[in-house]
């Protein structure tokens, strides 16, 4: 049940921060929508996660994120691709990415 919710979630919001990629994006808005998508990858290897991907590139190209959270927005757009190649350094830099803007993983490994 609490996948199901989960999946939902970042569904929604991964879908409104694509229909959204031509106005405001904050950097707030890569993890609101990253972080469950993740999650909800990490649980299933949905298919919620290659809408999520989408969304994040957007914001990533659209140029409003810099610093560490470009970082943190790559390594995310790099694991929703491939889970599978992503170091447990990089993984790290996930899960911190997540606690810090209020998003305590579930799911992610």
């Amino acid at each position: 049940m609490l996948t199901r919710v989960l999946l939902a979630g970042a569904a929604v919001g991964a879908l409104a921060l694509s229909g959204c990629a031509q106005t405001g994006l904050r950097v707030e808005d890569a993890y609101k929508v990253g972080c469950p998508a993740l999650d909800a990858v990490a649980a299933s290897g949905s298919v919620v996660g290659k809408v999520a991907l989408g969304g994040l590139e957007q914001l990533r190209d659209s140029g409003s994120v810099t610093g560490e959270s470009r970082q943190w927005l790559d390594v995310a757009i790099d694991y929703l691709a491939h889970p599978e190649k992503v170091s447990d350094a990089n993984k790290k830099m996930i899960r911190d990415g997540c606690a810090a803007h209020g998003y305590k993983l579930q799911n992610f490994g």
